[in-house]
Formats: C-alpha cells, sequence, structure tokens
C-alpha cells in the first residue's frame, strides 16, 4: 500500500512539475527562453526533499496525516550564449520572496560557489551550473543554468533597415517596418529584439524571419527596435528608429502675433497650449521685456509627432528721448520764427505739444521751450526741452582791396570777414571793369549784407616806329625801352638779324599798359647761280663774254672780275660775281678750266684668252689727254678696261674726256667663247649648239663627242650647228664632250670641255 501511494505522488509530482516548466516556457520562454530545468533522476532521488509524507495504517488503511511541499526551485534564463573571450558577469537567477541562492557545480553533490560563478569565455562549449534556493530552511531542488560559449566566426547583421515598401496601404499611418537580411554565419537565423514607441514600454522578443514590423503607431511617431542574434552573442547587436510618416496630419501650433510693447513693461506670458490644442514648450521660455527677439513653440513630440514649430518674434520698442533737428539752436533777432514741429525727428516720430508754442524772436537771449509726448508712446521721460538764443545782428567787415589795373589778377575775396562771419560774393571777380561786390553772410549768422566796390583801371597799348626789313647779317640797333606814348618796359627775345622775328614788349609793373608786337623782316641773303656757264672750255675756243644776270629768279644782277674768260692759256681761273647792292645776295666765285685739245692716234685692245670664264677686254688709246671708254652701246666709263665680256663681235668708242676732241669707233672686236648648254626642243631659242664667235674662221673644226669618248659629230663654227640628234636619234639629256681648233692672234690652238644638252 505505501509504495502505491508513493507512486501515485511520484505521478503527481511529475504532473505539476511538467506543468510548471510548460506553464514557463509558453509565459515566458519566447521572451527569453526562460524555463525550470530539473533531472528526472534527481526528482527520485530527491523525492523526500519536495515531501514530508507521515504515513500510518489504522484499521488496515493508508491514512495520510501531512504533506509538506518543498521550496520551488528558482527561476533562470537557460541556456545562455557568450561570445569567446568576452567579458562575462555573474549568473543570475529569479528569487521567491526571502529566499536566497547556492550555487553548484553539479546537480547532485558536487561543489558549492561561495557567490554566483562568473562563467569562463576562454574555450568554446557548453558548461553547466545549479542554482537552488532556500526559503524557511527548506532548500529547494537546484535549477540547471547552461552556458554555451560561441567561437567568433565574423557574422554580423546585414542591412539592418527601415523599409516601409513591405508596409501594406492600410498600415502605412500606424505601423513602421525593421527589415535586414539573413546570415548564413547566424544559426538558426534566430534574433532577438527589443523595441519601444517613441520611448514608451519595452517590448521584447524572438524571431526568426528577417523583419519585424510594430503595430499601434500613430502618424509621426518613431519605434526604436535594437536587434542581436540570439544563439551567436559574438554578432554585434544594432539599433535604428523608424518614424511612421505625418502625411496630411501635419499640423501648425496657431498662437496669434503678439503686439510690440515698450521696453520695461510687463512682458506677455508665453502659453504651453495653443489655441488649436497643442502642447509643447517655448524657447525662451520667458519674454524678455527689454530686446527683441524670436521665441520658438517646440510642439510635445510624444503627443503631437506631426506638429511643426511656430516662431514668433516679439518686439520690444526701446524708450526713446524725442529730438529735433530742425530747431535751431539760435536765432537772429526779428527774424522769422521757426516752427516748433508737432512731431520728433526719430526714426520713429514721437508726437507732442510744446509750451510756449511758438518762438519769440523780438528778445535777445536764451528762450526755453518744453514738449510733452502725447500718451502712449515710448518715450525715456514725460518732458523734453529745448533752448533757442535770440542773436542780435552784425555788419560784417573787410579791408579794401586797392585798384587794379585792367586784367591784373584778383585773389579771391576772403570768406570770412575780419569779425569773424563766413558767407559769399557776388557776382564772380572781375578784373576788366570796376564793380561793386556784395557779401551774403551764411544762414544761421546774425549778420547783415555788405558791399567792396574794386577799382580797375583800363590798359593803354604802347606804339613804337617800325624797323624797316634788313638783310640777312645787317645790324640791328637795340629797341627803345620807353613807347612813343611814355610807357617803360623791356623786349623780348634778344634781337636776331639772322631770321624774320617778333617781338614783345612787356611793360614794367605799375603801369595799366598792355603788351604789344614788333615784327622785324630779315630776307635770307640768295646766292648768284648761273646754269650758262661752263665749268671748262676748250683751247683756242672764243673768247667766253660772263653774263651780268643770274638763272635766279628773279634773276639778281651784278658784275664780274674778270668779265670774259680768255682761252689762249691753259689752266683754271677764278671768276667773281658781285651783286649789285640791295638784292640781299651774296657774291660767288666761278671756277672755269681751259682743257687743251686731245688728239687720239690710234685704238687698239686686248682680249683674254678665248674660253676663260672671266673674258676681259682692255682698251690701248695712243695720243694725249684723258679719255672715256664705252662697250657696245653701254655706258661711257673711264676705266679702259670691261670684264665679263659676253663672246660674238663687239665694238668700242673712245672719247675726250673734255669733249675737246671727236670721239673714235673701232668695230670687229671678236671674243672667243662657247655656249654652256642648249635646248633643241624646236622653239626656235637655242635650238642648236655651235662656237658662233669662231665664225670668221673658216678652217676652224669642232669635234663633238659622248661621256665615252664616241665621236658623235663634226661641225664647222660657220655651219647651222649640232641638234643634238646620232644617225637621226635625239640623244638623252647629258653632258657632251668636244675639241676645237681655232687661231688666235695668228696662232693655231686646240680647246677641250664639255656643254649640257637639256630636254
Amino acid at each position: 500500500m505505501e509504495k502505491f501511494i508513493r507512486s501515485f505522488v511520484f505521478v503527481f509530482l511529475i504532473t505539476i512539475l511538467s506543468n510548471i516548466s510548460v506553464y514557463a516556457k509558453d509565459s515566458i520562454g519566447s521572451y527569453g527562453s526562460k524555463s525550470i530545468g530539473m533531472d528526472s533522476n534527481y526528482l527520485f532521488a530527491s523525492l523526500d526533499s519536495f515531501f514530508n509524507i507521515k504515513d500510518t495504517l489504522k484499521n488496515g488503511n493508508l491514512i495520510n496525516e501531512s504533506i509538506n511541499f518543498a521550496t520551488a526551485p528558482p527561476t533562470v534564463t537557460t541556456p545562455i550564449y557568450l561570445c569567446q573571450n568576452s567579458p562575462a558577469v555573474p549568473l543570475t537567477a529569479t528569487p521567491s520572496a526571502g529566499g536566497t541562492f547556492r550555487w553548484y557545480d553539479a546537480l547532485t553533490l558536487g561543489n558549492e560557489f561561495p557567490s554566483a560563478p562568473i562563467p569562463s569565455t576562454a574555450t568554446v562549449g557548453t558548461t553547466s551550473y545549479y542554482v537552488s534556493e532556500t526559503v524557511g530552511g527548506i532548500e529547494s531542488p537546484r535549477s540547471k543554468i547552461d552556458v554555451i560559449v560561441v567561437a567568433d566566426n565574423g557574422a554580423v547583421i546585414l542591412l539592418f533597415r527601415c523599409d516601409p515598401s513591405q508596409v501594406l496601404p492600410a498600415d502605412k499611418n500606424s505601423s513602421v517596418m525593421f527589415d535586414w537580411a539573413n546570415n548564413p554565419l547566424i544559426n538558426n537565423n534566430s534574433y532577438n529584439y527589443s523595441y519601444s514607441i517613441q520611448g514608451g514600454p519595452i517590448v521584447t522578443g524572438n524571431t526568426t524571419v528577417s523583419h519585424q514590423q510594430v503595430f499601434g503607431m500613430l502618424p509621426g511617431q518613431s519605434a526604436t527596435l535594437t536587434l542581436s542574434a540570439a544563439t551567436f552573442p559574438c554578432v554585434p547587436s544594432q539599433t535604428i528608429t523608424c518614424n511612421v510618416p505625418c502625411g496630411s496630419s501635419t499640423i501648425t501650433p496657431n498662437f496669434p502675433v503678439i503686439a510690440p510693447f515698450c521696453s520695461g513693461t510687463l512682458a506677455p506670458i508665453l502659453s504651453t497650449i495653443s489655441p488649436n490644442g497643442i502642447t509643447g514648450t517655448w524657447s525662451p521660455a520667458i519674454i524678455n521685456n527689454t530686446t527683441s527677439g524670436s521665441y520658438v513653440f517646440t510642439p510635445n513630440p510624444i503627443l503631437f509627432p506631426c506638429a511643426t514649430t511656430q516662431t514668433l518674434p516679439v518686439t520690444v520698442v526701446p524708450l526713446a528721448t524725442p529730438t529735433f533737428t530742425t530747431i535751431p539752436a539760435t536765432v537772429c533777432q526779428n527774424v522769422s520764427a521757426p516752427t516748433l514741429p508737432s512731431s520728433s525727428s526719430n526714426a520713429t516720430p514721437i508726437t507732442g505739444t510744446w509750451s510756449p508754442a511758438t518762438v519769440n524772436t523780438s528778445v535777445l537771449g536764451p528762450a526755453t521751450y518744453t514738449f510733452t509726448p502725447n500718451a502712449g508712446q515710448c518715450v525715456s521721460s514725460p518732458s523734453t526741452t529745448v533752448t533757442i538764443t535770440v542773436n542780435p545782428n552784425i555788419t560784417p567787415t573787410f579791408t579794401a582791396v586797392p585798384a587794379i589795373c585792367s586784367g591784373t589778377a584778383l585773389a579771391a575775396l576772403p570768406t570770412t570777414s575780419n569779425n569773424g562771419f563766413t558767407g559769399t560774393w557776388s557776382p564772380t571777380l572781375n578784373n576788366t571793369a570796376t564793380t561793386t561786390y556784395t557779401f551774403t553772410p551764411t544762414a544761421g549768422q546774425c549778420a547783415t549784407t555788405t558791399t567792396m566796390t574794386i577799382s580797375v583801371t583800363p590798359n593803354a597799348t604802347p606804339t613804337f616806329t617800325a624797323v624797316p626789313p634788313i638783310c640777312t647779317g645787317t645790324p640791328l640797333a637795340p629797341l627803345p625801352t620807353i613807347s612813343n606814348n611814355g610807357y617803360t618796359g623791356t623786349w623780348s627775345p634778344a634781337l636776331n638779324n639772322t631770321a624774320t622775328t617778333t617781338y614783345t614788349f612787356t611793360p614794367n609793373s605799375g603801369q595799366c599798359a598792355t603788351t604789344t608786337t614788333l615784327t622785324i623782316t630779315v630776307n635770307l641773303l640768295r646766292t648768284p647761280t648761273f646754269t650758262t656757264i661752263p665749268t671748262t672750255v676748250c683751247e683756242n675756243d672764243p673768247v667766253l663774254v660772263l653774263p651780268t644776270s643770274s638763272s635766279n629768279i628773279p634773276a639778281i644782277t651784278g658784275a664780274w672780275s674778270p668779265a670774259t674768260v680768255g682761252t689762249s692759256i691753259l689752266g683754271t681761273s677764278d671768276y667773281i660775281f658781285t651783286p649789285n647792292p640791295g638784292q640781299c645776295a651774296t657774291t660767288v666765285t666761278q671756277s672755269i678750266a681751259v682743257n687743251p685739245i686731245n688728239t687720239i692716234t690710234s685704238i687698239n685692245w686686248t682680249v683674254t684668252e678665248a674660253f676663260v670664264e672671266n673674258q676681259v677686254l682692255t682698251v690701248v688709246v695712243v695720243g694725249n689727254g684723258e679719255n672715256l671708254y664705252q662697250l657696245d652701246d653701254g655706258p661711257f666709263q673711264e676705266s679702259p678696261v670691261f670684264e665679263n665680256v659676253s663672246l660674238g663681235t663687239h665694238s668700242i668708242t673712245v672719247q675726250d674726256k673734255n669733249g675737246c676732241s671727236s670721239s673714235v669707233t673701232v668695230y670687229n672686236v671678236l671674243v672667243i667663247d662657247y655656249p654652256r648648254f642648249f635646248t633643241p626642243n624646236n622653239d626656235s631659242y637655242n635650238d642648236t649648239w655651235n662656237i658662233f664667235s669662231l665664225q670668221a674662221q673658216s678652217n676652224s673644226k669642232i669635234l663633238i663627242f659622248d661621256r665615252y669618248g664616241k665621236l658623235l659629230k663634226e661641225i664647222r663654227p660657220s655651219g647651222p650647228g649640232w641638234d643634238g640628234t646620232y644617225i637621226g636619234q635625239p640623244m638623252p639629256a647629258n653632258d657632251y664632250w668636244f675639241t676645237v681648233d681655232y687661231t688666235e692672234l695668228n696662232i693655231p690652238k686646240k680647246f677641250k670641255s664639255h656643254f649640257s644638252l637639256k630636254r
């Protein structure tokens, strides 16, 4: 019977403990995997630890006198995952009221820890710890805690973000979606999360999907979610905040504008509830009653997440003292009274009244006028006073300006009088006529107008007797320093008897006279020229009578010394022409040479050897006198030598250099040479090759060869020449050689060279 009872109690306890375990898992397992761990063997071995059973048999029946339940085991979290080599903290459990923990390293017996053990994270693997709870001296069964140390494999939470695209349209204004990517390195892709809405209570949970949607939110609210790997503690947790869009739910506080108020007066109080019911705070919270500024209302972000801020400008009008820039400090006696304005000159005018209301300018001395501002204006004092002084009128005094000559520079009249008044003069200064000038004092000075007269004496013009024209170099008498009408002065520039000059007379200072001028004409000396007088004459020519009028226009007349040129005596003589007086002309000297008659007895010539590159022709004349030489129709030259003479027949002309004899011409002057090339292209120009300069030598013979020495043609200088063919065929463009037999100065000669055929 006793065994039956024990068996029944055992089954009963198993059922209760199983229910406790299931209840704990169902109620909190999804929020932290909490469960009560209990070994079944331990249950059998410790049955008396759960019960204190006193059994008696009476009349053959088992009577249960009492059943005392033991202390319940503590609630623990198991398993606990830690990252390898991460810092660890002491283990914890949830006690009952008044209970104390005892920690062990085994389910039964084993070692007891003096305090909650700190797990080691040095080694990857699972370590089990046990904890019991003692209440009222009765120790509970031991609860098991598995600590699992996991190695860091580099896993991270991927792409953790807010993803409104996954929110259904119906939930867009009441929920947010947190989304991330599953990482194959995280065991079972199991994640723990905790979130709060707008700082509200924290909600925890576990999920194996890669997203978490939070519902029950208002437009504009935010939710902050922290995500970690449930079974992989090495993965860093991540936290982000997602917001529900406000959309059309945005509202703006509607506090009314605060009217400007005077500095120092009582400032309005800022309400923390707007007229449209939005609560919040102000920054600054209290209006400063001395300085203008802006005040920002920030709605309560929890109650009104979709409300915008509102800024209220507050204008504090500073206290001002009325100022009056149009009221003069002084006025002159009996002038029109200045008007006392009813508005001040401040940027913001202050209105008010004056006492007395008008200014009295008839009484000399200072007077006080009081301005009282109208009510309701930001003024610093109840009244303001202005003092206006009435001054007597005084006449300005000036030093008189002495009389001047017309045109004399006048210094500007002083703009400050001798007694200190400033002002202006009119009209403009005039140094050509006597004028009266009026001085008008500057406004604001108690001074009357005054006048000053400046006398101007007209200038006379000094007169002088004209100086007649002179010839260049004729002495000039000094010009008079006293004019015909009695004015003294000086002349400039200095006298010049070589060029026409205008001289200026400047009267001495202190005389009312103008400058005047005097021009002295200086006629340039002309040089007589005689184009009809030869520079040479020939011996025994007729006597030459020299002309008495020059070739100038107009002509210059005069006389020669000697007056005629004799031709019987050879040589050069000088003849002097003296102009008649009054013509501004210089004397001239003319040299005339009497040359002898030149007789040319004979003309010979020499030519450089035939065929040389530079043919030089030299003329030899027998006779007396100096000669000029001409080759063909070229210019006459003094040298009898002609260089680079072309081949062929030429003429030579010799004439007397002074023209005192007739010229002599010789012909048939032969220069022998050959053409360097020819062009047989039938253009009638240079179509054949020959030494035409030897045409007169009928016995002369020319042989033409190619470059290899082959005889191509034999020609005569008197013939048509070579046409560039051989046996009727055109020869190519090339160099060809020739030999020629000829006679020069009756001496037989042979010459060899080459020429070019060009096509």
